[in-house]
């Protein structure tokens, strides 16, 4: 039976956090590869979802509905991330090789994203943001390194690639990208059954605010209050 990438899943996945140029060379090679670069981005957008769950606590989401938003953000996050790998191929095209597949990027980006895998401590209190920064570069030098193996090219060629196709990601994404972001937004408040509130402010006014009671409760909670009165 051939071996196949989804075999030795966790070995590349610690090998990428480990920054092993061997375990990019593994993924290049190895059947399947397309597919464990899918489900490192998936574990990697869960994470972060689970680190940045204080949102849908605040927003008072149900349980439920907690558990399909973070899978939405999970597949929202690993969709957002193959933009800057459709970005940094065709980046790669124009200034290196023509030749170069799309399946080849693909895979040493979404590899690259194993350190995210403990995005989840960006929950931490005074250390979330360090965490977050420290994982972002991590995460960056991840996708040199698999880049510069994958393509066959040097760290600064690799590092050239990565930061004009994040570029033209982010041009994209404030510009054409703006529809896909908001049917993004609209998934996320649909999975939630609520209008989320993300912004500061209107996080704070939330938990300022405290639990809110229905009008039906507190109808029926006079109710029962006057017929003790009138007993």
């Amino acid at each position: 039976m051939t071996e196949t990438a989804l075999d030795r899943f966790w070995e590349l996945i610690f090998g990428a956090i480990a920054l092993n140029p061997k375990a990019f060379e593994l993924i290049q090679t190895l059947p399947q590869s397309n597919r464990v670069a899918l489900y490192t981005l998936l574990l990697a957008g869960f994470s972060q979802a689970i680190g940045q769950a204080i949102v849908l606590f605040v927003n008072r989401v149900k349980p439920i509905r907690f558990i399909l938003s973070l899978l939405i953000a999970s597949v929202l996050f690993a969709f957002s991330i193959g933009f800057w790998g459709l970005s940094t191929w065709l980046v790669s095209r124009i200034l290196f090789d023509d030749s170069v597949s799309f399946s080849s990027v693909w895979a040493a980006m979404g590899l690259a994203y194993a350190p995210l895998i403990f995005s989840f401590f960006i929950a931490l209190p005074y250390l979330g943001v360090p965490i977050q920064v420290l994982l972002s570069i991590w995460t960056l030098l991840a996708f040199v390194i698999g880049l510069r193996v994958a393509l066959d090219l040097s760290a600064w060629q690799a590092f050239w690639c990565v930061a004009l196709g994040w570029v033209i990601f982010q041009i994209l994404e404030r510009t054409i990208g703006r529809p896909i972001a908001a049917i993004g937004k609209w998934l996320s408040n649909k999975a939630a059954g609520t209008q989320l509130v993300t912004d500061m402010r209107g996080l704070e006014q939330l938990l300022q605010t405290g639990p809110q009671i229905s009008p039906g409760i507190y109808r029926t909670g006079n109710k029962a209050g006057n017929n003790t009165d009138k007993g």
